[in-house]
């Protein structure tokens, strides 16, 4: 270990750690030397001088920043990490497996992928997101019901008056559009009161995310016209065949 000591060694650095350093450019760092505290107390700090800067790399959550981290050579390192770029990733995997043992043959050799540690740490999301989705559809669904009850509860009250404006002139398309605005215009006061409180609630569930999407009103108005459209289209069928209906019928109806 005083031999390390005296002899110093070499480090890789990331770019979060170069700039940590103090090197605004990474190609700044090249060559530089500091101290590290790799060793026991009694020998003091190891000397290293950076030969490379490596771009910064998550391996945890996107909800944590990432670390500064440096890689030298006199560290004992349990895990190797391998970039591959070939549609055939499970020969990859034995041909490393292959270097391994022929290698450390005594260290038990495991190996998984970046993808599925990554669906470990989002599983929880995934399954909220899940729940979300059913239950609103679930909603959607007990709405459309409701929509359609009360179009026709609606339809068989006014049915006197829609033959009354039917014999003044009114067309199909007037009282479709009639019977049609009736119910969609709560549709749309409803999405203007929740569009504030979801835009609250999504962005403090992104601002939990270390890079986060901005939040836009894309897609707000989106689901507006997604929930105008499923309203429409609930009591739209229904104010066609009522309108449709002869006038003569509507005018005795008691």
């Amino acid at each position: 270990m005083r031999e390390l000591a005296l002899r110093g060694g070499n480090v890789v650095v990331n770019r979060l750690a170069a700039r940590q350093l103090g090197f605004t450019d990474p190609a700044q760092a090249i060559g530089k030397t500091f101290a590290v505290n790799q060793l026991s107390d009694e020998i003091g700090l190891l000397p290293v001088t950076i030969v490379g800067v490596v771009e910064d790399a998550r391996f945890r959550s996107m909800r944590e920043p990432p670390e500064p981290m440096i890689f030298h050579d006199a560290a004992i390192y349990r895990t190797l990490v391998v970039r591959y770029d070939t549609p055939n990733p499970e020969a990859v995997r034995e041909a490393v497996g292959a270097v391994w043992r022929r290698i450390a043959p005594e260290v038990p050799y495991e190996a998984d992928y970046a993808e599925a540690e990554l669906a470990e740490l989002y599983r929880i999301d995934r399954a909220r997101g899940l729940s979300f989705a059913g239950f609103a559809a679930l909603a959607v669904v007990i709405a459309c019901l409701g929509l359609f009850g009360l179009a026709a509860f609606t339809a068989e009250r006014r049915t006197k008056e829609i033959g009354i404006r039917k014999v003044f002139g009114a067309t199909v398309a007037d009282i479709v559009r009639l019977l049609a605005w009736q119910f969609t215009r709560p549709v749309v006061i409803a999405n203007l009161i929740a569009w504030p409180v979801a835009w609250w609630l999504m962005r403090d569930w992104l601002n939990g995310f270390d890079l986060r999407i901005d939040l836009g009103p894309g897609p707000f108005v989106v689901a507006g016209l997604i929930a105008f459209a499923v309203a429409l289209g609930t009591v739209a069928g229904h104010a066609y065949r009522i309108a449709r209906a002869n006038p003569i019928h509507a005018l005795r109806y008691e």
